[in-house]
């Protein structure tokens, strides 16, 4: 059951169904959630980075008017390990009222050492930690070294012209517009929980749930129809949704738990630092021979990795010869969560920024210096699965970058470093990148056609704002010669069955083909259920056309309303779910970036922008080009106004809100170019994440082409400006 051949809405432009709703302000968010009798919620919090609790006094919150319920979370004893931590939470009838209960109680802690800058981290040697656990480890931890052979002795043999330079890019709050949380009501006998969440898991936070209150799987119900944005972040209930849940069944009431702005930006996920110095070599000609690069990078207070920096040299991964050294720093600030492309756009700083700076040492074009070290076509892969990425990789970024190459008139605007007369500066820079997005099941879908000419598509997916109740709506009316707004799409449930996160941009690749085999389906009962109908047709005589059913043996037409009318009272319904070969993963993307600086103040403005996108057959050509446009905007904060800033005094964040928590307006936005890349024959795969990876190392690209001088570390402010500007002088 391949994709149509001739297509007559997929890969067209189509509006958002939601968008009316959206706009108009009748969406109902969790945030928007008010059910009779509801209590509100709120968490008290560790002030101190590490600490640990000596006492919980809560004897007061009875007085309190309002107060209902309080549940501990860290009982006497437990280690704070961040600014922000949680230690209780208490409901009462009003938030006002909540906010008094948090008041009342009182908590005495042993403040403790604490690290919140890499450089204070890195310091720190075993039995110094401030990591709290046995034996107070040390914070930092080997991340995975790497060698090929005869690096050193073999390494910078032949190369001409070498360069070692240093990049990075600080800690980043997920900064959701809606914030984590949710409301949960239990029934009457406290057998069922509903919660109404704000997650890109719906079965998985209805899974979890039911986990933590030992109930079964199908007693919870998670009900998101709208959510305000995740970025990696929101895959569970998290603690507030359990703790939530805990007060609801206490107070058998509704509880509503919702994170303020400042807790959204200090709990509720981040994006890992990483800092490199990366030394590359090469030959007159451009070739890259040698790549060397020692970084690291903060996770915060959690474990593992989180910055996969075993991609480097990002993209350009046939370099002959590669040596890297990791190391992983903790401190004492939240969590790192995946946030959108986790850990490519800190492996496309550390490469693609390197590589403009060797262009400028041999004297070449960076767009030359690219195409000369674009990893090949992948011939074992050319002889198996010939439409994959590891098979045409080569090829897409060849003519990615000729289409970019012209869109932007790079010929004719950029410049060697540094040149142009005045005082504002203009540049242009690049950057390349890659990411999976492959499908993946389980996605059952359910297709009703009811006598009415009604359709409707059934599935527990969520729909972050990428357009999945449009993608379920352009598919079904593909299939079924009608428009997309005749189609009704139900979403976000967890009742409608099991569903993958949306994660990795594997939704629409998830999806997509679920939705199409499940057309398929009843497609076929219902032509089987009308054909004795329509004056006793062959059901291999009859076709779906636009708005008609025709029956091919005589050309009789009959209308979409007419031929369901036949129907009667037994609407026809069938499932269908993903099957691999109706998606593919792996695509490419180049961004060219514009900026202007003024070298007197500092300031770095992104004036244009262009993206070459893609991601194999474009669905909805629409939502792709608005994906790619939010992922450069994503892309451009990254670059020049987001940062976490932490008090190495208090161990607190300083900017947790929307004011010095620096976010570019409208107006700080380039005007911004995208080309899809229709490539129908590699199935559909994910657009969520690619476009926002390469966009901060493109607009850093483009200030070294500005100014003839790197701005080492993102986000690039005036203050950073000139202080290269002073180091070049």
């Amino acid at each position: 059951m391949p994709w149509p051949t001739t297509r007559r809405v997929i890969g067209t432009k189509v509006s958002r169904l939601d968008g009316p709703e959206k706009a108009t302000g009748r969406a109902k968010y969790s945030y928007d959630i008010n059910r009779p009798g509801m209590l509100h919620a709120r968490i008290l919090r560790s002030h101190y980075a590490h600490a640990r609790i000596k006492n919980i006094d809560t004897s007061a919150l009875e007085k309190v008017p309002g107060f209902r319920a309080f549940h501990i979370i860290k009982n006497a004893g437990a280690e704070c390990r961040f600014a922000g931590d949680e230690v209780l939470a208490v409901c009462a009838d009003t938030e006002e009222h909540a906010e008094d209960c948090l008041r009342a109680v009182r908590v005495d802690y042993d403040e403790l050492p604490h690290a919140v800058k890499e450089a204070d981290a890195r310091r720190l040697v075993a039995g110094q930690g401030t990591l709290g656990g046995a034996n107070n480890p040390a914070n930092t931890q080997a991340g995975g070294d790497f060698a090929t052979a005869n690096f050193d002795a073999q390494a910078y043999q032949g190369t001409s012209h070498q360069i070692e330079g240093t990049y990075g890019a600080p800690v980043i709050s997920h900064q959701c517009l809606e914030s984590h949380g949710l409301v949960a009501e239990w029934n009457q006998d406290q057998s069922e929980l509903t919660v109404w969440a704000s997650t890109q898991a719906v079965p998985n936070t209805a899974n979890q749930l039911a986990q933590n209150f030992k109930i079964p799987a199908a007693r919870v119900r998670c009900i998101t129809h709208y959510m305000g944005g995740g970025f990696g972040s929101k895959f569970g209930p998290d603690i507030q949704g359990t703790v939530c849940a805990e007060l609801a069944r206490k107070t058998r009431a509704p509880v509503k738990l919702m994170l303020d702005r400042a807790e959204e930006v200090t709990v509720g996920g981040q994006r890992p630092s990483a800092y490199g110095t990366v030394k590359v070599a090469g030959n007159r000609q451009g070739d890259i021979r040698a790549f060397e690069v020692d970084c690291y990078g903060s996770p915060g207070v959690g474990g593992g990795a989180t910055v996969n920096f075993n991609l480097l040299p990002y993209v350009y991964v046939t370099v002959p010869f590669i040596k890297r050294r990791h190391q992983i720093v903790r401190m004492n600030v939240q969590t790192a969560r995946a946030m959108r492309a986790p850990g490519h756009p800190q492996n496309c700083i550390l490469t693609d920024q390197a590589l403009d700076d060797l262009a400028a040492a041999v004297g070449i074009n960076p767009i030359e210096m690219r195409l000369r070290n674009l990893p090949p076509n992948d011939p074992n892969a050319l002889k198996t699965a010939p439409n994959t990425y590891m098979a045409r990789r080569n090829s897409i970024y060849r003519s990615q970058i000729e289409i970019i190459r012209k869109m932007c008139d790079w010929d004719r605007v950029w410049h060697p470093p540094g040149r142009g007369d005045g005082v504002v500066k203009t540049g242009l820079g690049m950057a390349l990148h890659t990411w999976g997005g492959g499908g993946r099941g389980p996605n059952p879908t359910r297709i009703t056609i009811s006598a009415d000419g009604s359709v409707l598509v059934q599935s527990s997916s969520q729909d972050l704002g990428t357009g999945q109740r449009t993608v379920a709506a352009i598919v079904t009316a593909e299939i079924f010669g009608l428009e997309p707004t005749d189609i009704t799409v139900q979403i976000g449930e967890s009742q409608h069955g099991p569903s993958t996160p949306s994660g990795g941009s594997t939704t629409c690749p998830g999806t997509a083909p679920a939705i199409l085999r499940a057309c398929e389906a009843t497609r076929a009962a219902f032509l089987a259920a009308i054909a004795p109908r329509l004056n006793n047709a062959q059901v291999d005589d009859l076709v779906i056309e636009r708005g008609n059913i025709l029956n091919r043996a005589n050309n009789e037409r009959t209308p979409w309303r007419q031929a369901c009318a036949r129907l009667g009272q037994n609407p026809v319904q069938a499932t269908g779910d993903w099957a691999a070969g109706l998606s593919d993963q792996g695509v490419g993307g180049v961004q060219v970036a514009e900026v202007k600086v003024d070298t007197e103040t500092g300031v770095v403005r992104c004036t244009r922008f262009w993206a070459v996108q893609d991601c194999g057959l474009v669905i909805n050509k629409l939502c792709c080009e608005s994906q790619v446009a939010g992922g450069v905007i994503m892309g451009v904060n990254y670059a020049l106004f987001e940062e976490c800033i932490y008090d190495r005094a208090t161990g607190r964040q300083v900017n947790p809100d929307m004011e010095f928590y620096k976010l570019g307006g409208i107006q700080d936005m380039p005007q911004i170019y995208v080309h899809m890349m229709d490539m129908p024959e590699r199935g559909v795969i994910g657009i969520g994440e690619p476009p926002t990876i390469s966009t901060a190392a493109a607009v850093g690209n483009a200030v070294f082409n500005a100014i003839g001088v790197r701005v080492e570390q993102a986000p690039f402010t005036p203050e950073r400006v000139l202080a290269a500007l002073a180091r070049r002088k």
